[in-house]
């Protein structure tokens, strides 16, 4: 199951969570983030420096969210907790899936459409093109 830490991901939460449960599957929440929008592109020397420790920070603040998405979400269920530095979203969920030996990928979707849906991309769509396991894609209630 991929998360984005958003409001709008608890439906494909409590859908991953019947999943496993009806099935008796393990349950991996993944995450996947880049820091370098949020680092100035014009870095000076330290720019490494800054670029691991943003890196360092939003894999620190991802991995206690997912945590308490477990926890509230899925109790007594067996639920792992991944968090990849990627630039592509779409890329490091299918890839990780197939690198793990996913049986099923589980993401939500915003729903956007028309012009926000171009600019912003869809990660969900991405996944289903790239991945090689089934792909549900979930829309908030």
């Amino acid at each position: 199951m991929a998360s984005d830490l958003s409001e709008s991901s608890r439906t494909a939460l409590d859908t991953a969570g019947f999943f496993a449960r009806e099935h008796g599957a393990k349950l991996e929440l993944l995450h996947v983030f880049d820091p370098s929008p949020y680092v100035p592109l014009a870095l000076p020397a330290s720019g490494s420096q800054l670029m691991s420790q943003a890196a360092k920070e939003m894999r620190e603040t991802a991995e206690k969210g997912l945590q308490e998405q477990a926890e509230a979400a899925f109790p007594g269920l067996e639920v792992s907790v991944t968090c990849l530095r990627r630039e592509d979203a779409g890329e490091g969920i299918s890839e990780h899936a197939k690198a793990v030996g996913a049986d099923l990928i589980i993401v939500g979707s915003h729903g956007r459409t028309g012009l926000k849906r171009v600019l912003l991309g869809s990660v969900a769509e991405r996944v289903v093109r790239l991945s090689t396991c089934p792909v549900l894609v979930v829309r908030p209630e």
